[in-house]
């Protein structure tokens, strides 16, 4: 499956399908081998869906179709600064000419879909969904 349909099924599934979240985790989530514990990465992917549903509330009401595209064959003029070496794995996803969202991809599976940026003038950053602080 081409990785810009994934990702719309990954939206359909998440705002319209109304699947539940394990569902959503189990198909959509990268897992790849430097994933420490699967269970952890599991939750946090799950609580990345939830914050994304929370923001995004609006989404729900709509039954308009999520438009997806690679960050580099965006026709959108006003796209987020990201690195260019993350750039060939982001889709933009949006919503009656509206930007909704960025997704970074890794092997065909969705290693993030939050981000964030310092400043107006800095680039933004993914924060993979199984990241976790050691103090």
């Amino acid at each position: 499956m081409e990785k810009g349909e994934f990702v719309r099924m990954f939206f359909e599934d998440v705002f319209i399908n109304d699947k539940s979240l394990d569902e959503i985790s189990e198909k959509y989530r990268y897992k790849g081998s430097k994933i420490k514990s699967k269970d952890e990465a599991n939750e946090m992917f799950k609580k990345h869906i939830e914050f994304l549903k929370s923001e995004k509330e609006h989404l729900l009401e709509r039954r308009n179709g999520f438009k997806v595209e690679t960050y580099e064959n965006s026709s959108r003029n006003n796209l987020l600064p990201f690195e260019k070496n993350e750039r060939k794995n982001i889709y933009v996803v949006s919503v009656a000419d509206n930007i909704e969202s960025y997704i970074l991809m890794k092997e065909s599976k969705i290693i993030s879909l939050l981000y964030f940026r310092k400043g107006s003038d800095s680039n933004a950053y993914f924060i993979p969904y199984y990241a976790k602080s050691e103090y």
